[in-house]
């Protein structure tokens, strides 16, 4: 039969507010403000890795769209360096089949000037520097251990620790952020050097093309 309503029922620790609940043995701990804070901070962390993470997959692929943008500027220097050595052979075949028809001697076509290569980095990109610099300090972030409760001492401690964390995950960060704009600034400024070198070499090529087939006798097409 129940027990008296309005009687003070000898379960007390029923009430999962109240501090005895469990007893001595029980194994469940109510979060305080301070475990609260704490797990507000681990969840900060972790928000703070998977930005470094996204940062540092950016920061790599920058690193790599560097090295390519490089190797292809070369490339170009090396292409445009040898049109100059075809247009002096061309101009040379010219003046020989001019000499043949008119059996007149001409002016040997002197050496063609050339243009000192392009300003290449030869250093590592922004991208690539930081990563090798900060690579450890961003994995340290990366991951983070699981506070438990604890004394008020060692939740303090913990404390402390995760602000040092957030502040140098945060700092980090701004880096990133600072080198991303300076990559993306010197790759751009690589683009517009290299758009105007590469138009030259594209009507050097369409220009030494008509050139030969008007010495083969071909029909340039229109």
């Amino acid at each position: 039969m129940p027990g008296n309503p309005f009687g003070e029922d000898d379960n007390t620790a029923a009430n999962p507010f109240d501090t005895n609940y469990g007893g001595s043995g029980g194994d469940m701990t109510f979060a305080t403000p301070q475990n609260r804070t704490l797990a507000s901070q681990q969840r900060a962390l972790a928000s703070i890795g998977h930005s470094e993470r996204v940062g540092v997959s950016t920061l790599e692929e920058l690193a790599e769209q560097g090295e390519k943008l490089d190797r292809a500027e070369q490339r170009l220097h090396e292409i445009a360096e040898l049109q100059k050595d075809s247009q002096k052979q061309i101009g040379a075949l010219q003046s020989w089949w001019k000499s043949w028809f008119t059996k007149k001697s001409t002016t040997p076509v002197g050496p063609v000037n050339k243009e000192p290569p392009p300003q290449i980095r030869n250093q590592p990109t922004h991208a690539a520097s930081f990563l090798s610099q900060n690579v450890n300090s961003v994995s340290a972030t990366m991951q983070q251990p699981s506070f438990q409760l604890s004394s008020q001492k060692q939740l303090s401690s913990q404390f402390d620790t995760n602000m040092d964390m957030m502040s140098s995950g945060m700092a980090r960060l701004k880096s990133m952020a600072t080198v991303m704009n300076a990559e993306l600034r010197a790759q751009n400024q690589q683009l517009d050097r290299m758009d105007p070198q590469l138009s030259k070499v594209s009507d050097t090529m369409t220009t030494q093309n008509r050139q030969m087939n008007k010495l083969l006798g071909v029909k340039n097409p229109p």
